[in-house]
Parts: structure tokens; sequence; C-alpha cells
């Protein structure tokens, strides 16, 4: 019996395939891994929801989304025979409005044509183009949202822990059990109600939200009155949470952690949430002389990746414009709410070498261009000068702690005056952030070049995403609380 050994697929017959479903499964494994990446995308919904989603196919560049806000009646009305007789007999419809703006925002891969282009699409699928493309869209929306709750939420929805200040935050200032009731208890006289979290199909499950990073979630685990909540609180037995891990809702509150990756890209780690950044080229000496602090880690001990059109690395941290896909660049220094508009204070951490374990502190002002940030004083043992100072802050020499020469590597990390590191939480209640979409999302396209040889592939969506208004132009269901972080790994102070 003659066995047939023709192949399956051939090159033949995949020219004859409709390349059509090849772009399906590129955009379905773009818009997979964007909501792999994209933390958000799990609180999207209805007006119900903690994100609220508009689409629009209609809305291209530039297109802005109007949502009319209006409150409700509270004149007195007439009781028994009492008549309206008069205008101001009447309840009037008080009306405002808030734009949501929706732009395009794109990023590309080249690469060089080894094949014709039906061979050349399953090349893009087998090479992971679609979803790394994809799972930097979800990040640059994930961003998005942090930005505008970490740089543009008003001062009235910023909340400290302890009752304190940025200024006034001591070490043990982190996320608290307390901290996060006292937030939601502040949200609703706003009209933060809690939004629904449970999956489609099931009974609600209304909860405020608060989204810290898993380094500030770590400290209200360790939290003794989170621990009795969990213990009195959540089901008995194997199922509590003190077992199997995780956060519960518990008392209309849920906890759902960012978890930053510290991934091995050319890029910035952390997040706004717990910012951080590596030490690219090292600093050694102790001359009175600026100093700039590059980033990277060992990617840029050479320097090479600092400059104009370079990573990113200190997007994060504080003084950098970050720029909006639907509203542009924000100038921070411009900003009324005195933490974003600075001064700013870092510390940098020698993680190895010969003084790891030491490490400097710093101020800046204006120059955090986001690949790099230009210093106005560093923490010195030397005397005073025009940028190296004994005190910065309120932070004083002390030999045995501190260093001014700083390794390739050492961990950056922004910090309170007082040089203890801080951290925010996010909380967000019903229909807190709004976010839209136009006619285009995780679309696919092409351009060829030199002689059909390179072939560059674009990923391209519109969106844009707004804190909702009520009529007097407040954020009623988002807030924002800022708190001390304790790095596992890192030997800091106690400050009181």
């Amino acid at each position: 019996m003659a066995i047939d050994i023709t192949p399956a697929t051939t090159g033949t017959n995949l020219l004859s395939q409709d390349a059509a479903s090849l772009r399906q499964k590129w955009h379905k494994g773009a818009l997979l891994a964007e909501e792999e990446e994209d933390f958000f995308q799990q609180f999207e919904g209805n007006e119900r929801a903690p994100i609220w989603v508009q689409k629009d196919l209609s809305k291209g560049d530039g297109a802005k989304m109007t949502f009319t806000t209006t409150s409700g009646y509270y004149g007195e009305g007439q009781y028994g025979e009492g008549l309206f007789e008069g205008p101001d007999d009447y309840e009037k419809d008080d009306i405002d409005s808030f734009e949501l703006n929706v732009d395009y925002i794109r990023n590309a891969a080249s690469r060089s044509k080894r094949a014709d282009e039906i061979m050349g699409l399953m090349d893009e699928l087998k090479s992971m183009v679609p979803v790394k493309l994809g799972k930097w869209l979800g990040r640059t929306k994930r961003d998005n949202i942090m930005g505008l709750c970490t740089l543009t939420l008003p001062q009235a929805n910023r909340i400290y822990a302890g009752g304190k200040t940025l200024a006034t935050l001591g070490s043990a200032d982190v996320l608290s059990w307390d901290d996060v009731v006292i937030t939601g208890a502040a949200m609703k006289p706003l009209g933060g109600l809690p939004a629904n979290v449970a999956a489609n199909g099931t009974n609600p499950i209304w909860s405020q939200n608060f989204i810290p990073s898993e380094t500030a979630a770590l400290s209200l685990r360790l939290d003794p009155d989170y621990k009795t909540v969990l213990g009195s609180g959540d089901v008995r037995g194997r199922g509590n949470t003190l077992f199997k891990g995780g956060y519960p809702a518990i008392d209309g509150h849920t906890i759902i952690p960012h978890n930053a990756l510290n991934h091995a890209g050319k890029g910035a780690v952390g997040s706004f949430l717990a910012p951080e950044a590596y030490l690219g080229l090292a600093i050694a000496g102790y001359a009175d002389t600026a100093r700039t602090l590059s980033g990277g880690g060992s990617d840029n001990a050479d320097d090479a990746l600092t400059g104009t059109g370079k990573p990113l690395w200190f997007k994060y941290f504080g003084g950098y414009d970050f720029k909006f896909v639907d509203t542009g660049v924000l100038d921070v220094s411009a900003s009324a709410i005195g933490d974003v508009a600075g001064p700013y204070y870092a510390i940098i951490y020698n993680t190895s070498g010969t003084n790891a374990g030491k490490w400097g502190f710093v101020k800046y002002t204006t120059g955090n261009d986001g690949n790099s940030i230009d210093v106005t004083e560093f923490l010195t043992g030397q005397a005073d000068g025009t940028y190296r100072k004994g005190t910065v802050g309120s932070v004083t020499w002390n030999a045995a702690i501190n260093t001014e020469v700083w390794a390739s590597g050492a961990l950056i990390i922004p910090a309170n005056i007082k040089g203890v590191p801080i951290g925010q939480t996010i909380a967000m209640g019903r229909a807190g952030i709004v976010r839209g979409y136009g006619s285009e999302r995780a679309k696919r396209d092409i351009e060829m070049d030199n002689g059909n040889f390179i072939k560059r592939v674009f990923i391209m969506s519109i969106f844009g995403q707004a804190l909702r208004k009520d009529r007097k132009g407040r954020v009623p269901a988002v807030a924002l609380l800022t708190h001390a972080l304790n790095r596992p790994g890192i030997n800091l102070p106690t400050i009181a």
C-alpha cells in the first residue's frame, strides 16, 4: 500500500488561503496580549463598573466624546394645599459637561522580508510580533490611567496615611487597613458609590476597589488590623485568605494589587504606584559638581543609552512631563498640586560593590526628562558647596549608612523630604474613570521599503480616558492614598 507523504501545508496552498483570516489571528493575538498587560481592563464595564467604557466607531483622530452631568432636585416642594405659583417654586435643572478625548496611539517593529506576503504574515505570528506590540499597547493604556490618577487628581481627592502630609510621612505610615477604610469613607460624600465587581451574569458585588503596588500590599498583609479582619470577617477553615492567599472583599473594600515586573527589556521598570530605576553610569568622587542620574542599570553602564530619544527610565518619577495619549504632555511644573510640582527627592541604594548597603540622597526640581535626572543637591560628608550638602531636605549625613559613591545598578527610588520611600494606592468606585474607544483598536498595518526587503509592522488604536466629573467639576469616585513603602531587600533607617 502506497503512503502519501505530501505535506498537509505547502507554500502553494498557503498562497491560496485568505490572508484576512491570518490578519484576524494577528488581531486576536494582539488584543489578548493587550488585555493581559492592561491591568485596568479587568475593571471595564457599564456605568456600574469602576471603568465605564464608551465605544463610538465614528470617532477618529482628535475626536471628543461629551458627557453631560446634572444634579438632583433639592428644593422643599409644596405640602398640603400649597401651590406652584411662580418660577421660584419649580425645580431648576443645573447641568454641566466634561469631555473625553480620543486619539491615535501607535507603535511599530521592523524586520527584513524573507518570504512572500503570506509567509511573512505567518512569520509575524511565530515571532510574537502581535503579542509584543499588543502588550506594549496594554502597558500604555495602564500607564495612562495610573498617570491620570497620580498626576491630575485634585488635592481634595488626595489622602495621606495616618492623616499626615507627604512631607511628614514616616516609616511606619505604610498602607494599613484603617487607611483603606478611611479612604473609602472619604469618597462616599461626593457620590463615590461602590462599583459592581461581580462577573457578568452573576449577582452584583458592590465594592470600593483599592489598587496598591505589590510592595504596598505586603505591608497591608502584615498589618495586625488586616489580619484581625480576615480572621473574623472572612470564611472559616482552609478557604480563609490567611491560608489560601490573595485578598478578599471585606466590608465593601476589595484589594487588587498591581505587580510591576522588573522586566529584562530596555525601558522603565516599576510603575507610578511604586517607581524605581537602576543607576546606569556609576558615579564616584566627592567633587562639588553637578550630577546626573542615568538609568538602565547594566544595559546602560557605559551611558550609551542616555540622551534624547533614548529609553525613559524615569518616566514614573516626579518631575517628568508625562505624555498622555488623549491630552498630550502634562507640564507638571505648572501643577497647582504641590506634590506634583515638586521639589523631589530620591534615594540611591547600593546593592553591590564596596559600598553595598549604603545609600545616597538627592534633591532635584525640573531636571527629569524621563531619560535622566539632573540633581540640584546631593548628600555628602564633605564641606557644603553648590551641589553637595551635609543636609538635604531633612536628611543629615551619617557616614555609617550614607555614601556619595554610587555603583552601576544601584536602586533609585522616590522619597519624601525625610528620606522615607513613598508609594501610592488608587481607589476607584462606580464609574470612577471613563474610557473611550474609537474606530480602530489594535489594528495592524504594514509598510514595505528597500525594494520590499524591509517590512515595518504597525499597531494602531484610537482611545482615551478621563476622570468622571460631576456638575461642579469634582471627581466623585477616584481617590489617591499616599503612604510610605517598606521595600523588601533594602535596609533603611526607621524614620519617625
